[in-house]
């Protein structure tokens, strides 16, 4: 989901807004204008709820001793090459596929870690980014170590998050389409709003806060350009949003709802079964942000006519919307769809 030929909706109620936390101060992150918004997009990420697992555990108290042994590994590669974390996501791979695979990003990180590093567009205010072309004794040491991270991490659990991941990602969808990008911003995570083309996050608050003139906060000053985009990456396991700057795009990573990510493998269309039977939930749940009918029959395990027939009938009850693309029919959930989804799993909407 891409917000291309999409005007922000600047000033335009916030309908269901979350209430807001007052547990922070509201500082300006990222100026997002229209030319942003037109290479601004939501993927799913695995090497991105790799390093937020990794971000968690090691900023938390539990200790276990390969995980420490990966973690050390990981972090002396990530330093070897000196790339800045929102670097390691590959925007161009995500102009073709929203969901890549593992091993899909690994192949995109290490091409572009073996193209010429100064010709890379990185952004920020300052000059950041790889200095040079990184040498491949360190891009194949990272590689690696991403690759024995999941392993350990994610890998088994991947196949359940990736649903809850997708399915938020739906829901977003229909929020964009009905009351515009500016609320979706806005209502993203109670730490994150969007005014007048900024977005704010809000950071804990430490002493006494901002520096005060003739007795009143001195307001921070939002970044002096836009960015030149972002990629807007759901997380399962991260508890707060984060805004990840020097790379060709903006990274910014927020949490899903809170139990979103914790379905079990397929309890998630459990309650939908007596309303759909078995075959049809399992086709809701499978068609996620959006597949063709070949991809909804790898997904199921079945044939083509059968995966067709399930997205017709889906569609006739008003939960999947079906059109063309190419020689492809592509399926979506409605907004319908996607409520009933979230709601079979007891999560908000």
């Amino acid at each position: 989901m891409d917000f291309a030929g999409t005007a922000p909706a600047i000033g335009t109620p916030t309908l269901n807004r979350a209430p807001r936390s007052t547990r922070g101060v509201r500082r300006p992150v990222v100026v997002m204008d229209g030319a942003a918004l037109s290479r601004t997009r939501f993927v799913i990420s695995p090497l991105n709820e790799l390093l937020a697992e990794l971000a968690r555990f090691a900023g938390g108290s539990e200790r276990d001793g390969l995980r420490d042994a990966e973690l050390r590994r990981l972090s002396e590669a990530l330093r070897a090459t000196r790339w800045p974390i929102a670097a390691l996501l590959s925007p161009a791979l995500f102009d073709v596929v929203i969901s890549p695979d593992f091993e899909q990003e690994l192949d995109a990180l290490g091409a572009r870690m073996r193209a010429d590093a100064v010709d890379h567009p990185f952004g920020g205010e300052e000059p950041a980014g790889p200095p040079g072309p990184v040498p491949e004794p360190h891009i194949a040491g990272l590689l690696a170590a991403l690759r024995r991270s999941f392993d350990v991490w994610l890998a088994e659990r991947w196949p359940v998050v990736r649903r809850a991941l997708e399915d938020d990602v739906a829901y977003r969808a229909h929020v964009l389409a009905r009351h515009g990008v500016a609320h979706l911003l806005d209502t993203l995570h109670e730490h994150l709003s969007y005014e007048d083309e900024v977005l704010y996050l809000a950071t804990p608050r430490h002493g006494v806060g901002p520096a005060a003139r003739n007795g009143a906060a001195v307001r921070p000053r939002p970044p002096r350009s836009a960015t030149a985009g972002a990629l807007i990456v759901p997380s399962a396991v991260a508890s707060h949003p984060a805004v990840l700057a020097l790379g060709e795009l903006t990274v910014l990573r927020y949490p899903v709802a809170e139990g979103r990510a914790e379905r079990p493998c397929g309890a998630e269309v459990q309650p939908l079964m007596t309303l759909l039977g078995r075959a049809r939930s399992q086709a809701l749940a499978a068609i996620g942000t959006g597949c063709s009918t070949t991809e909804l029959a790898l997904r199921l395990g079945v044939g083509a006519a059968t995966a067709s027939s399930h997205a017709t009938a889906l569609r006739r009850a008003g939960l999947v919307a079906t059109y063309r693309r190419g020689k492809q029919v592509q399926h979506l959930l409605t907004e319908l769809g996607s409520r009933l989804l979230n709601a079979s799993g007891s999560r908000a909407a």
